[in-house]
């Protein structure tokens, strides 16, 4: 609570686990460069950013923006565009623009009280 008081005084937003999972997610994925590749005919394609989608909630169900270029965002940056997305995701004012493009998804179904969830495969 202490910190979380802190940072929120400082950058304005909120600090959540998801800031941690996206970064850390972003990191392998550089570390890994395969996982983050897509398969495009005959060729293998290497990204050089990681554009994370994640699951949010609205009033028609779970939508799927994407932050995009977490590798180079720090913690308040992804807080800050996850609650803009959330935000409007809840509005309904999402754009299938901010719904696209995704290189990997990361999902929380623990705000419904599931303890498994299933993977979200990104199709090439």
């Amino acid at each position: 609570k202490q910190y979380k008081d802190a940072f929120e005084g400082k950058h304005g937003v909120k600090l959540g686990f998801m800031s941690a999972f996206l970064k850390a997610s972003a990191l392998a994925l550089q570390e890994i460069p395969a996982v983050n590749a897509v398969i495009d005919g005959g060729d293998i394609v290497y990204r050089d950013y990681v554009d994370v989608s994640v699951a949010v909630a609205s009033p028609r169900g779970l939508v799927v923006p994407v932050v995009r270029d977490v590798q180079d965002k720090d913690f308040a940056g992804i807080e800050r565009t996850l609650a803009e997305l959330a935000g409007k995701a809840r509005n309904d004012a999402i754009t299938l623009e901010e719904m696209s493009g995704g290189t990997f998804t990361v999902s929380n179904g623990g705000v419904f009280g599931s303890m498994m969830g299933t993977p979200i495969i990104n199709p090439p």
